[in-house]
């Protein structure tokens, strides 16, 4: 099953909030028209507004492509995050002198299955063809602006040999106490991902919103220049853009229909 608990939601829920600040924006920055002096002209000025709006689009993309990645991740680690919890529990009961054979061997399947879990969310939770959880995004850098704004992005491997949970197991009270242990790094390694995801999804979410919000204005003077078609037109463009590039991603994780996401994008 692939990972994707709530990415449709949070992809449509953002996307809503983005769409409903932009509307905002271009009321205001009509509002607030600057007129252009008459030593350039007035192709001249859009020309370089348009640059300007393709290099914003760009890093949208990027950034909103990253965004995809991070909650894909996300869902992941909670996932990994119930089951490494589940087993703490297990190995506590293990610890038990009192079991019989049979119990043991009932606590050891559960443990078991609850391991080989995690590595099946590893290698499920992919994005664009790339296991998020599996050493696959190392070093990935992400444009945040137009100014060599970037950020790199890491995520550890996070399978059973990664979490060092490879040979736990509860066949013995000593071999439980001992993967008690080794489950107790394992929940604070996971938590230490679930926190570093967390803070790059804040991080990528505030710089989706200034550039959206800085690429509506760019927008709106060139329809001040110019006319409301050509604005429209650019608008167009990077909406084609951010749905091919983007979006895409994150909506074929979440099976969320393309003609919904293009809605929001208006």
């Amino acid at each position: 099953m692939r990972i994707n608990n709530d990415l449709g939601t949070w992809s449509m829920r953002y996307l809503q909030s983005l769409q409903s600040q932009q509307a905002l924006d271009v009321q205001k920055s009509f509002q607030a028209h600057v007129s252009v002096t008459r030593n350039f002209s007035t192709s001249t000025v859009t020309e370089g507004m348009r640059s300007q709006i393709n290099s914003y689009r760009e890093a949208m993309a990027s950034t909103y492509n990253a965004i995809g990645i991070m909650n894909t991740a996300g869902s992941g680690i909670q996932g990994i995050s119930n089951n490494v919890q589940k087993m703490k529990e297990l190995a506590t009961q293990a610890t038990s002198n009192n079991l019989t054979d049979d119990q043991r061997a009932r606590l050891q399947e559960q443990f078991s299955q609850l391991s080989q879990g995690i590595n099946k969310v590893v290698e499920q939770t992919t994005y664009d063809g790339k296991r998020v959880l599996g050493g696959d995004i190392r070093n990935m850098e992400v444009q945040l602006g137009t100014n060599q704004e970037q950020t790199s992005i890491t995520l550890p491997g996070m399978d059973l040999k990664n979490l060092g949970l490879e040979n736990a197991n509860l066949n013995s009270v000593e071999n439980a106490q001992n993967a008690l242990k080794t489950l107790d790094n394992a929940i604070q390694n996971v938590a230490n991902n679930k926190n570093y995801v967390n803070a790059i999804s804040e991080q990528l979410g505030n710089a989706a919103r200034i550039l959206s919000n800085t690429t509506m204005n760019i927008t709106s003077s060139v329809s001040s220049l110019n006319d409301t078609n050509a604005a429209r037109s650019m608008m167009d463009s990077i909406k084609a853009t951010l749905l091919s590039q983007a979006t895409s991603g994150v909506a074929s994780q979440s099976n969320i229909n393309s003609m919904s996401v293009l809605r929001l994008l208006g």
